[in-house]
């Protein structure tokens, strides 16, 4: 059941029937056709509990983070992407994974790609690369060339995974080109995301938010962005057997949602308990504490989302920090890199 609360809980997939076709997916392995059990899945997450959740516990709780977290990992799950494009046309839809919290043996950059049959037929030729800021441009891994021709058909849509080599260690951006057919894809990754989470915390480097490609530039009406929309951090179990989420974004001023899930809430949910509170912990200065602007419950009563915002700060300089969640007297704490909560490093200037 600890793996069906964990795939119930992808906020991505919780609408429509995309959410049965990805739950599909990532319950098999398609590309080495290697079938985990369920107790298998159970074990993995109890050592992701305690890779993720002790680390980050009260073992901080009121230490202010004034040096690089170098000894911590930036363990994440998932970036989602817009549904639709600025034009309201329909697209497939594309989920980047880490897979470092799944699996013993790192395979790389993993991008999901979920097409509807009736949109893109099965017989469309799929290709993609990887281009990273310094001007290199690099094609799948072998497993992630054979996925692109591995497709699994279900209920009226086509799914594909392939792979990428991590990049070198350090806070560099990079955009992902899907070519479907005639249309192309920019997807684009905040830095910090293109090296093997495993890998030690690299060190801060100047460069502020990223630069538009030279290779975007002669962009066509084919041609269609895709900034990333949110990355999903799953801090497992916590107390009263709840699971908390940690969903960041950063449009231009930092954004966090607190998510908190029980699939039988006993006493049922309600907006005052328990009590939680957001602060950005940056490698240099002080606190930064969150703005509880939005308390929602959704219509199953089985997860509370809380929202805060956070003030603008200016800096040109890469780097990480924590965000650290208290859920009432516990605290847990999140490694991830400034492209996450630096003002206007989320997304890449194209002018």
């Amino acid at each position: 059941m600890a793996l069906e609360h964990k795939i119930t809980k992808m906020k991505l997939l919780k609408t429509s029937c995309a959410y049965q076709n990805w739950k599909s997916l990532l319950n098999r392995n398609v590309q080495d056709g290697i079938k985990a059990t369920l107790g298998q899945a159970s074990a993995t997450l109890t050592a992701l509990w305690l890779i993720v959740v002790v680390p980050f516990g009260n073992s901080f709780a009121g230490e202010p983070l004034t040096h690089k977290p170098l000894s911590l990992a930036h363990k994440w799950d998932y970036i989602t992407f817009p549904s639709t494009l600025p034009q309201g046309k329909s697209r497939p839809t594309f989920m980047l994974r880490s897979e470092e919290n799944q699996s013993d043996e790192s395979r790389g950059l993993r991008l999901d790609i979920m097409q509807s049959l009736l949109e893109f037929p099965e017989t469309n030729v799929i290709a993609t690369q990887l281009y990273r800021e310094n001007g290199e441009i690099v094609e799948p891994t072998a497993l992630g060339k054979q996925g692109l021709h591995n497709r699994i058909g279900v209920n009226g849509t086509i799914d594909v995974v392939t792979y990428f080599p991590w990049g070198r260690n350090a806070l560099k951006a990079c955009w992902i080109n899907v070519s479907i057919s005639t249309e192309h894809y920019w997807l684009e990754i905040p830095y910090g995301f293109d090296r093997n989470p495993s890998d030690p915390l690299p060190p801060s480097i100047p460069g502020g938010c990223p630069r538009v490609l030279p290779a975007m530039k002669a962009r066509t009406a084919h041609d269609h962005l895709l900034r990333w929309q949110n990355v999903h951090y799953d801090l497992g179990k916590i107390q009263s057997g709840r699971w908390l989420s940690l969903i960041q974004s950063n449009p231009g001023d930092a954004e966090s949602e607190v998510e908190l899930y029980d699939e039988n809430p006993k006493p049922p949910w309600n907006l005052d308990s328990p009590r939680t509170a957001v602060r950005i912990l940056p490698e240099d200065g002080g606190p930064r504490d969150g703005r509880c602007v939005n308390l929602h419950l959704d219509d199953s009563d089985m997860r509370r989302t809380d929202t805060f915002h956070f003030g603008r700060s200016g800096t040109d300089i890469r780097s990480w920090g924590q965000v650290e969640i208290t859920v009432d007297d516990k605290n847990y704490r999140v490694v991830l890199p400034s492209s996450l909560y630096e003002y206007v490093h989320g997304h890449v200037l194209l002018n």
